[in-house]
Order: structure tokens, then sequence, then C-alpha cells
């Protein structure tokens, strides 16, 4: 009779190639990255936990990069008195202006055109 064993748990150290096809890169770029790994002899592997903790702690840098820029371009409706203003210098007022302030809600004023001297 043969023995029926039971089956493998799932692989949780992958090589360089697993783990890049894992976090959906090139081997390359999983250099590059400095992504952990643990040296096993000779061997490079990579822990299925330590990436998928890597992962979590590289989108929180990401997010938190990109959203420092953010803030500087919010304006407080206050601040405007509910309008949307207007690009300054010699430039003409935009028509999308208006379409913008329809789009959001706000009430629009007619604008006189400016006549600049010649």
């Amino acid at each position: 009779m043969e023995e029926i064993g039971l089956p493998l748990p799932p692989v949780r150290c992958l090589s360089k190639e697993e783990a890049a096809r894992y976090l959906g890169v090139g081997v390359t770029l999983l250099t590059e990255l400095e992504v952990p790994f643990i040296k096993l002899g000779r061997r490079c592997v990579y822990d299925v936990l330590d990436l998928d903790a890597w992962l979590e702690d590289y989108e929180q840098r990401e997010r938190g990069r990109a959203g420092k820029g953010k803030s500087s371009w919010l304006v407080k409706q206050e601040s405007t008195k509910g309008r949307i203003l207007g690009a300054g210098g010699l430039q003409q007022p935009s028509r999308t202006e208006d379409a913008y302030a329809r789009a959001l809600g706000l009430k629009t004023e007619n604008k006189r055109k400016r006549i600049l001297p010649s």
C-alpha cells in the first residue's frame, strides 16, 4: 500500500525571477528597488511575507510623496469669495473659466472686456 502524504504548504521563499513576477516588475527593477532578500548559502531568496510588507511600506511612502504637492493647489472658497479667479497679467479671460464655474455650480458674473490702449 502506498502512503498518502499531506500536500506541501505553499512556497514561501521565491527566486529573484519569481519575486519579480510576484510584484509585477522586471528583475532589473527588483534589484534597483532594493527589495529585501534572505541569503541562503549563495542563493538569494525573497520571502513572500517580506515582499508584502515591503510593498505596503513602499506604497505609503509613494502616497506621502504624491500628497505633498496636492495641498498647495487647493484654494479655499472663502479666499476667492465663491468665484474662480482668472489668470493675471495681460491675458484675456478664458471662456473655459465660466464653463468650469458652471460645472462646479458657482455663480458667474458677466465680465466686461477691457480694451487695452495701443
